[in-house]
């Protein structure tokens, strides 16, 4: 601790739009790691905490404040510092007894998580903290449940995945007994992202502009709001829909055997493509069937929740990282670990998404609608973002749009954050895996274990009546497993 408070300096992040987009939500995962030799030198707490304050100093910006004037700053205070939240935990349980239930968040007497799906302040001191972690000791030392939070305000998915990298690195370098802890470089200035957008912009697409410049009185409302009385009242909001989360397992052979059933004008789908879509069916199929059953005031109150959408319209909206479509970005040698993630919507019918499942146009039709929006996503797009997210509050109303839309499904592919690469000494993370549940109608693919290169683990955090109809789901049941 003296080492970090000596080394930290204080200085300012100015956050800009792109770090809005996503800061209703945290960025959390539980990463499994088994004592590969029953011995009580696995990974030792004293050990664990240096190290995670070493790798801190090399991301100051987690130990600043949140602080909302303007668009908002991260101010780190040297003789005033948002500590992180740090805490460990002894678990009655083994780890063999987690691993036999394939991880499940049943299994676990004691959970990892300590922080929900949104930012909100902490109950020690009504901050929030930028950095949140539970160490669960297995009984015995047989192995621990690491649970690490950031929230989107700070860093995005590359962010988070390059500190928690960092770590691993000064921990094992620690362990090993190395002196000399390889140099890393990393930039936070958001000026350095700014600087690589294009300097002639397009208009904003159509899509997008549905996105960012419909204007409602919620997000009005949550851009006058403080993070903290933000995080609350979405924490609220969340509760009026709670969500019920799944895991399921989707063979690379299911997605190619789709791949050669769909017709898709020569066009060549990528499993990312294909899992989108499948996703989303699965879901519109849900509200389709909630239709047809739902009576009519039921159905109309409803539907007048979501009244961005058209009538019979749903939104599959792809989080994307504009790191690499951007030339200069791509090119620098320091990696910028600011917000980099654009929401790229996907408009389609409930109908046609509904049929997909049996009709191998409509499934062709939707993945081409996919393929369609990843293929426009250029510099010349993310200028447009850039330009819009400068000029107004407009992430707070694509917040809103965000929270109040129940017809659509949030669509986050983190297959390449590279998690599986954190090694903290005693070998590769055994699972790596999400909140028990998130916010409503929400998919991610979640991090790929290198060892498992035969599918994908898809995670659905979804209303309970339409994870009732995603576990009914011929289709999806018929290309997928369940995990739990």
């Amino acid at each position: 601790m003296e080492s970090f408070m000596k080394n930290i300096q204080s200085q300012t992040f100015a956050l800009n739009g792109w770090d809005f987009i996503c800061s209703f939500s945290n960025i959390p995962f539980t990463f499994f790691y088994k004592n590969p030799c029953p011995s009580d030198d696995f990974m030792p707490s004293e050990q664990l905490r240096n190290s995670f304050l070493r790798a801190l100093q090399d991301f100051p910006i987690l130990a600043g404040h949140l602080v909302a004037q303007g668009r908002g700053y991260i101010v780190v205070d040297k003789n005033n510092l948002n500590m992180p939240e740090y805490i460990e935990s002894q678990s009655p349980i083994s780890y063999e007894f987690v691993e036999k239930a394939k991880f499940n968040w049943d299994a676990m007497p004691i959970q990892p998580s300590t922080v929900s799906a949104v930012p909100t302040k902490s109950i020690t001191d009504g901050k929030i903290k930028l950095i949140n972690v539970h160490v669960v000791r297995f009984r015995n030392n047989s192995g621990i449940a690491l649970f690490v939070n950031m929230p989107h305000y700070v860093v995005d998915g590359i962010g988070y995945s390059a500190f928690m990298k960092r770590w691993a690195e000064v921990n094992k370098c620690m362990q090993d007994g190395h002196a000399q802890l390889p140099h890393r470089e990393y930039a936070f200035d958001r000026a350095v992202q700014t600087s690589a957008m294009p300097e002639i912009t397009p208009p904003l697409s159509t899509s997008c502009s549905r996105i960012y410049k419909t204007k409602t009185l919620l997000g009005y409302i949550l851009s006058w709001l403080s993070p903290e009385t933000r995080g609350t009242l979405l924490v609220e909001g969340n509760k009026l829909f709670s969500a019920s989360g799944h895991i399921f397992y989707v063979s690379k052979n299911a997605i190619d055997k789709i791949r050669q059933q769909v017709t898709c004008d020569g066009q060549r789908l990528s499993d990312n493509d294909i899992l989108t879509t499948m996703i989303s069916h699965t879901v519109a199929k849900g509200f389709y069937d909630e239709q047809e059953n739902a009576g009519i005031f039921k159905s109309t109150t409803r539907s007048l929740m979501s009244s961005f959408l058209r009538p019979g319209e749903f939104i599959s909206l792809m989080t994307m990282d504009i790191r690499p479509r951007l030339k200069k970005l791509s090119q620098r040698s320091t990696q910028y670990l600011g917000g980099c993630i654009t929401g790229l919507p996907v408009f389609n019918t409930i109908n046609r998404l509904a049929q997909a499942g049996t009709n191998p146009a409509a499934f062709g039709t939707s993945c081409l609608l996919v393929r369609k929006a990843v293929n426009n996503l250029d510099e010349k797009y993310i200028g447009a973002v850039d330009k819009t997210l400068r000029g107004s509050n407009c992430y707070a109303h694509s917040l809103a749009l965000a929270v109040t839309t129940r017809e659509k499904i949030i669509v986050t592919n983190q297959t390449r954050f590279g998690l599986y690469d954190c090694d903290f000494g005693a070998g590769a993370p055994k699972w790596i895996g999400p909140l028990p549940n998130f916010v409503t109608n929400y998919s991610s693919i979640l991090p790929t274990n290198p060892l498992d290169n035969q599918g994908y683990y898809v995670y659905m955090s979804l209303e309970k009546d339409l994870m009732s109809s995603v576990l009914q789901n011929e289709f999806w049941s018929t290309h997928s497993s369940f995990v739990f």
